[in-house]
């Protein structure tokens, strides 16, 4: 029908030797589907594949600030990595736990209470300026 579905994404990432859960591919998809049309096309396909292969210019860059938040290096960034780096800068002057909940929230696409690099990666993309 011309359009990636969530099982067909999680099915190519999988081929590839990559694993993904059911949400972070629902996640991947809500956030590439420009049109609304539940699913991907060829061109919202080639910028997100493109992305998750880091070919994007700007993608060492996002690497970086992962890795910088990453403190354990387990490929995961949880409330409590988000606190610490928090705690230790003057931007953030109210409630710090209330700021590492929210920053979490908005970056955890399955919901699972951490942040993964595709979902990471993806809100810092296609994230609504």
């Amino acid at each position: 029908d011309g359009l990636v579905t969530t099982e067909e994404l999680k099915m190519l990432i999988e081929k590839v030797g990559g694993c993904m859960s059911e949400g972070e591919a629902r996640g991947m998809i809500r956030q590439a589907n420009k049109d609304r049309s539940g699913g991907i096309d060829y061109s919202e396909f080639r910028k997100l594949w493109a992305i998750v292969r880091g070919e994007e210019e700007d993608e060492l860059e996002i690497r970086e600030e992962f890795r910088r938040l990453d403190l354990d290096k387990n490929g995961f960034i949880t409330k409590e990595e988000m606190l610490a780096v928090i705690s230790g800068c003057d931007y953030f002057v109210s409630d710090k736990l209330v700021e590492a909940q929210k920053c979490i929230a908005d970056l955890d696409v399955d919901q699972d209470g951490q942040v993964s690099y595709p979902e990471f990666i993806l809100v810092w993309k296609y994230r609504k300026q």
